[in-house]
């Protein structure tokens, strides 16, 4: 747990105009508000807007909104906790290690890693382009690589020299032991240590948050082994990064392209396809997939045309299928990887290849009709037992029905004859023991309590949103409220934990915009994020509101909400009333709505 007045200083220390222009160019000013496109869709008109008064921040198009804290999450597509360690971290507040002896160990040595490559990054980067770095320079001239993408991507070169990076480190007081932990480094028959990387391209590689974790190598000609990697180590698993994801996170595009290699990303990205990631050289894990789901629900796959026919990438496309992922695969044409599609025919050709992205099932057929061809003749018998495998394992009966009808004009049969093969396929999976793969848009995310997902059925008003947001814009209107709100004025559910907490801060005149969203956090009504609802209102005050004076508006708001509370509670006890015989229950019912009932006359006449 990170102590509350720790947050607080953070959010005193990140002022969110000078946040949020790390990311936007604030630029057109209206009121007291700034202005600029909306990081997080694309538009061509700004409707992204930044209070610096109340530090917050609204898009009316999209509608998400928030302080500091929920622009990075939704920026950076990062947790609450790492939202806090990186404003942390810019701000230069130190936050108290926990007292667990082993977590204080492991985070020691992983800070040490990353400092480690981060300053082996910057080594490799000076030596790209210091007096030595000209065979680098030379091959990423050769392959199209402009000295701007090399500098985004952080390129370096490792020099012809067994222990350059090695001697580097040494002059920082580094250890042998904790080099070698980095990956780094191999050690020698006589126990010391040589740089793994000599005479190669280097390609940092970094996390989704932007940190150096490991890198790749790439030779400058034709020896092999082609490229070598950083191995596994404390602060890199493979097959749980994606090359480019820090960059490509950023995209305005709602989606994310996957290549399979270092150059087909940096080449996409110099093309403009700036929403590229690369797979590491494996077939696509369960990691990956769900690191992707973290930031799209759709993917378009254009790894190279001699790769995505291969069962390990076609395991991959099934992976992101059973995340819910729509997935689409892009054809190159003349078996050419990305890169080199880009290089000879330029980047308009390549972008309109990615609007005929096939849909997966239709690639899968596509990939099966070409295994089955030999020459220009196709083993017809074959096909239809692959193609009718491919279509039992959807799990959607309309697709399934559809497709039968394609594919019986293939064959040169009858749709129902075609058709019946596949629904015995389906209902009988072990037919052909193949394994069942659950349709994309069938697949839901595991069901969470509501405890933990704050989510409830409940329905927020209007006017206990706004009745909030007018006592955090002018803490000073507490005084002037002619019956003080309570807890149950609100809706139950997040509304009244929200509530509760927002009108204790209210009483001490604490309670400001920023702080409101942030009680908000962690809460969701009908699936939309409660500091999201509040963040809107808040933009909109004075718009909704005008010249009221803010008293009137508060009063006349907590009037009105307590009016819905009473109204709500004459139907339920009207309903309670109607479903008991109890001659008992029915008197305390009719009392009690008798007693609601004057309340409601009362609250009229005001």
């Amino acid at each position: 747990m990170i102590p509350e007045q720790v947050i607080e200083e953070i959010k005193s220390r990140s002022e969110l105009v000078a946040v949020v222009e790390q990311y936007v160019r604030l630029d057109k000013r209206s009121g007291s508000n700034f202005f600029g496109l909306c990081p997080f869709h694309s538009e061509d008109t700004p409707s992204f807007s930044v209070s610096p008064s109340k530090q917050i921040y609204y898009c009316f198009g999209c509608h998400k909104g928030g302080n500091v804290i929920h622009f990075i999450m939704d920026i950076e597509k990062c947790s609450y906790v790492q939202a806090i360690q990186l404003l942390a971290d810019r701000a230069g507040v130190a936050i108290p290690e926990p007292d667990d002896e082993a977590y204080r160990k492991r985070s020691e040595l992983n800070r040490s890693l990353q400092t480690i490559c981060l300053e082996a990054a910057r080594y490799y980067f000076h030596c790209l382009t210091g007096a030595n770095g000209a065979p680098g320079r030379e091959y990423l001239t050769k392959r199209g690589v402009t000295s701007q993408t090399a500098r985004k991507f952080g390129l370096g070169y490792a020099l012809e020299e067994w222990d350059g990076l090695y001697r580097h480190l040494l002059t920082l007081n580094y250890q042998d032991d904790l080099l070698m932990k980095s990956g780094l480094f191999k050690r020698g028959k006589t126990g010391g240590l040589y740089d793994l990387f000599r005479h190669r391209l280097i390609f940092p590689i970094l996390d989704a948050m932007g940190r150096v974790v490991a890198f790749g190598g790439r030779v400058l000609d034709d020896s092999v082994p082609k490229y070598i990697n950083s191995p596994e180590n404390p602060i890199y698993t493979k097959g749980r990064h994606l090359y480019g994801l820090n960059l490509a996170k950023s995209s305005r595009k709602n989606c994310l392209v996957m290549v399979e290699g270092y150059m087909d990303a940096i080449a996409m990205h110099q093309a403009g396809v700036d929403n590229t990631v690369a797979s590491l050289g494996t077939a696509l894990t369960e990691q990956q997939a769900q690191l992707i789901r973290k930031y799209t629900e759709t993917v378009i796959i254009a790894y190279d045309a001699d790769a995505a026919g291969q069962p390990a990438a076609m395991r991959g496309l099934d992976i992101l299928g059973r995340r819910g992922i729509k997935v689409t695969v892009l054809q190159v044409p003349e078996g050419k990887d990305p890169d080199e599609y880009i290089r000879r025919n330029g980047p308009e050709r390549f972008h309109a290849l990615l609007e005929k992205a096939l849909p997966l099932l239709d690639f899968k057929l596509l990939a099966a009709r070409r295994s089955k061809t030999s020459g220009d003749e196709l083993d017809i018998m074959a096909y239809q037992d692959v193609a009718c495998q491919i279509l039992a394992q959807e799990e959607n009966a309309i697709v399934r029905e559809l497709y039968a009808n394609r594919l019986a004009e293939e064959l040169n049969a009858t749709a129902d004859t075609v058709l019946r093969e596949i629904e015995r396929r389906h209902e009988d999976p072990d037919a052909k023991h193949a394994p069942r793969v659950a349709a994309p848009h069938l697949v839901q995310p595991a069901s969470r309590p509501a405890s933990e997902t704050g989510q409830l059925d409940s329905q927020v008003t209007r006017e206990e949103i706004y009745l909030l947001c007018l006592l955090a814009v002018n803490p000073d209107l507490w005084d002037q409220i002619d019956s003080k709100p309570a807890t149950g004025d609100f809706s139950p559910g997040p509304m009244q934990e929200v509530a509760a907490s927002a009108l204790a801060l209210a009483s001490r005149r604490q309670l400001d915009p920023a702080s409101l969203i942030e009680l908000g956090s962690g809460f969701q009504v009908r699936g939309r994020p409660v500091y999201e609802l509040l963040a809107r209102a808040s933009m909109k005050l004075e718009e909704t509101f005008g010249n009221q004076e803010m008293a009137a508006a508060v009063n006349e708001q907590l009037r009105r909400q307590r009016l819905n509370r009473l109204r709500q509670e004459q139907v339920r006890l009207n309903q309670e009333l109607s479903a008991t015989d109890d001659t008992n229950r029915r008197q305390v019912i009719r009392q009690a709505l008798r007693e609601v009932t004057e309340q409601l006359i009362r609250l009229k006449q005001n």
